[in-house]
């Protein structure tokens, strides 16, 4: 009688697995409602890997525990402004971090987002993905410029804020911060859907790392916003709440759409997202950080700095992911 190994044991195991998913069996995906069959074993081996997380934490679990960090820093970067009477920071560190940011945003996009998101089109046309992400960023172009135009409701210096080019609204109406509200809660939504979307913890890592180094501009702009307007402070603090609940409800949308939607809405999703994200690097955070020629230079290493670091964490985390 032959003498196993605990080795051996454990290549028959997999010889074993392997041949059975060769054959025409089938698996259910992600929890849809349709069933797929599988060309090899990579794909659950893939999938199983994926799941793996630090600390025995699932990766839903850590999807949450990072929403509640991206909301206490949402909240403080409002909260803690406004209770203190005092809006004095530092204006080149802020910039710095939205100029990274950017750069996060587009290498995510470019870099992870669209080729991840084009494996879910397989004999599909090959510009269904591409145009679905022009789709998102038409989408969110569409919110902040035509049925908001936030660009004309941001406060100005004397305390009023432009509407249309024409029109201002008084301090004391705050029907200009409500509009830019309604334009940062869809665009926060947009937002936070990739992170309940992400398959693997370092893609979860990565996101919040993006999303919290851009989301404290988005607070203290709003903030200022609604201080200008000249509303009671438990009004202000009313609206900002909303806005900061927003992004529990992106995570919860793109969590239950990662888990039970069929694969092919995964990448949809996916690759609208990718979109958003190009209009947030590209066009609002940009050009928003290079409208002041100063530190220009600054500004731009540190926007090199956002691609370059992230997509090289990114194709690392590939490695480690295919191994």
């Amino acid at each position: 009688m032959k003498n196993f190994s605990e080795d051996d044991y454990c290549r028959e195991c997999v010889n074993h697995c392997a041949e059975d998913l060769s054959s025409e069996s089938f698996c259910d995906i992600r929890g849809g409602h349709s069933s797929v069959p599988l060309d090899n074993a990579a794909d659950v081996t893939a999938k199983t890997f994926a799941a793996v997380s630090p600390y025995g934490i699932p990766l839903n679990g850590w999807k949450i525990i990072f929403q509640a960090i991206l909301t206490f820093i949402n909240v403080a970067f409002w909260l803690l402004p406004l209770k203190s009477k005092k809006m004095s920071e530092n204006k080149l560190a802020l910039s710095l971090a939205n100029a990274f940011s950017g750069g996060v945003f587009l290498s995510l996009a470019f870099g992870h987002l669209l080729p991840e998101c084009t494996h879910g089109f397989h004999g599909m046309n090959e510009a269904t993905p591409y145009m679905l992400a022009l789709g998102g960023y038409m989408l969110i172009f569409m919110v902040e410029k035509v049925i908001f135009d936030t660009e004309h409701i941001l406060p100005k210096a004397d305390g009023q804020i432009e509407k249309n080019g024409n029109e201002t609204i008084s301090p004391g109406s705050g029907r200009g911060a409500v509009i830019l509200l309604g334009a940062l809660a869809v665009h926060s939504i947009l937002e936070m859907t990739a992170l309940g979307l992400a398959d693997t913890f370092g893609d979860s890592a990565l996101l919040t790392l993006s999303i919290a180094l851009h989301q404290p501009a988005e607070s203290i702009a709003l903030l200022v916003a609604f201080i200008k307007s000249g509303l009671p402070e438990n009004e202000i603090i009313k609206y900002l709440s909303i806005f900061s609940a927003m992004g529990p409800i992106g995570v919860a949308l793109g969590m239950a759409v990662n888990e039970f939607a069929a694969p092919i809405v995964d990448a949809i999703m996916l690759a609208v997202v990718a979109g958003t994200f190009v209009y947030v690097g590209a066009t609002e955070v940009i050009p928003e950080e290079f409208e002041d020629p100063e530190n220009k230079w600054k500004k731009f290493l540190a926007l090199v700095s956002g691609i370059i670091s992230i997509f090289a964490i990114t194709q690392y985390t590939m490695t480690l992911e295919t191994q």
